[in-house]
């Protein structure tokens, strides 16, 4: 699988390249390096001054080019075997996934914050777009991630098909590496109102109801043939983010895994809104599953 990191030169993106080389380095693989060279930057704006839109094109690219080379070396001390740098003219997303688009077998990587009129890069605007329309997976790299081989995992469900592929994914990685994954489902008891307050409606069919889901996770991890690897499931009573975020932080986990459904525009959006809450949060790398066709979900 290539390796493909979008970076804006960025402090905040240096960790998503730093863990770019290294998957690219684990899995012999090739690391792309996609630099987006925005006209409209301040870095850039002077230029109509002095020379042609012709020109400008040209020269900017140039330019991005010698920094994108200084960067990389800066940035990543063991280069992967095979690395390539590209830098594209236009709008970040759409230049991003068409570079994906146009390399074989790819996963995207990118940080979750970034720099210039992209400064939501990733997770502001820029990452969530890019997410949400992606067809390959992308990983989400928050800039306090430090590179390490993952020797534990944690994969959200929700029973849906884009969790089953999510499963599938945390599977695939955990085996490549030689780690174990935690599957969690988190559930948010509800309340009925009275007029002293709140109290849960029918706590013991809730408990029963929550067996029942824990035992169906592990069908579903027994049916997509990862109960090797994948060595522990939890219900959570916790919003899903939060199971998440907290599994991950009590195991010591070094990647979180969720899905995203295969939607568009408004109605698209992760295990409803917990991917993006969870990308948004999460102090490790967290693996985006892309929607698969064929999968239904359950």
């Amino acid at each position: 699988m290539n390796v493909l990191v979008a970076t804006d030169f960025s402090d905040e993106s240096k960790a998503a390249l730093r863990w770019g080389a290294f998957l690219a380095d684990q899995l012999g693989s090739k690391l792309i390096v996609v630099h987006v060279v925005d006209l409209a930057a301040g870095d850039n704006a002077w230029r109509v001054l002095v020379e042609t839109p012709e020109e400008i094109e040209q020269s900017a690219l140039v330019s991005a080019r010698e920094r994108l080379e200084e960067f990389v070396d800066e940035t990543v001390k063991k280069h992967p075997s095979q690395v390539e740098l590209r830098t594209v003219l236009g709008a970040p997303v759409d230049e991003i996934l068409a570079e994906a688009k146009h390399t074989d077998n790819v996963l995207i990587v990118a940080g979750t914050r970034g720099a210039s009129r992209m400064k939501e890069i990733f997770l502001g605007n820029t990452a969530r777009r890019l997410v949400r329309r992606s067809g390959v997976p992308v990983v989400l790299v928050p800039p306090e991630a430090d590179v390490q081989t993952p020797q534990r995992m944690v994969v959200g469900v929700d029973f849906s098909g884009p969790s089953r592929e999510a499963i599938r994914r945390a599977a695939m990685a955990a085996r490549t590496y030689g780690a174990t994954v935690h599957a969690v489902y988190g559930y948010v008891l509800p309340e009925v109102s009275t007029v002293e307050g709140t109290m849960l409606t029918n706590v013991e069919r809730y408990d029963e109801l929550v067996e029942e889901k824990r035992r169906k996770l592990e069908e579903i991890v027994a049916e997509l043939d990862a109960d090797d690897v994948i060595v522990e499931v939890s219900a959570v009573q916790q919003s899903p983010e939060r199971a998440l975020i907290h599994t991950a932080e009590d195991d010591g986990a070094q990647m979180i895994f969720v899905g995203t459904h295969g939607r568009e525009g408004f109605k698209r959006f992760f295990l409803g809104n917990t991917a993006e809450r969870v990308m948004r949060k999460s102090p490790v790398p967290v693996f985006v599953a892309p929607p698969v066709a064929e999968d239904s979900g359950s």
